[in-house]
């Protein structure tokens, strides 16, 4: 199938302090593991997702990705955010950390860390943020499928399906 793929800034928690909050427990989680479901689909992906127990700020990740995106390295950058989050619950919300995952992207610091600390593209991602808000998106994932979207936790078969229904 061919998908493209368009990330766009939606800020989870608008007020979260930048040293990020606790993270709230959801259906079917405990303290240390992920609900049974969101387990099974993740490695059915080949993913490894631990429960974290902080909810970061994502302001500096989110500035990242659209540098990134600017670079045609978006891709790259969400795969390795998303790995260290879930996979060792790093702390999104730390400029430090948020570098490290960058370069490790092979995104050039030298140009991102200036935009960074000066805020060049926080504006875009309040009004990406407010943008997808005013739209009735209230979470993350949510996917446009064709003019449909559908919100939250889905496995490949079920937007497969979807896909293959909208492309009809």
């Amino acid at each position: 199938m061919d998908i493209t793929v368009d990330r766009r800034p939606f800020l989870l928690r608008p007020d979260c302090p930048p040293e990020g909050q606790p993270r709230r427990m959801f259906d079917g989680e405990t303290e240390t593991e992920l609900a049974p479901a969101m387990q099974e689909r993740a490695r059915g992906a080949g993913l490894v997702m631990r429960r974290p127990q902080m909810s970061p700020n994502t302001l500096y990740v989110h500035e990242t990705t659209l540098f990134a995106k600017e670079q045609g390295l978006d891709d790259r950058f969400h795969h390795v955010a998303a790995s260290a989050f879930w996979e060792e619950s790093v702390d999104l919300g730390s400029l430090e950390v948020v570098k490290g995952l960058a370069e490790k992207a092979g995104l050039d610091l030298s140009e991102l860390v200036p935009r960074l600390e000066s805020g060049h593209y926080r504006d875009a991602v309040l009004e990406s943020n407010e943008t997808a808000r005013a739209s009735g998106i209230g979470g993350t994932p949510t996917y446009m499928i064709g003019g449909w979207r559908k919100f939250g936790d889905l496995g490949v078969d079920e937007l497969k399906t979807i896909i293959e229904a909208v492309g009809r």
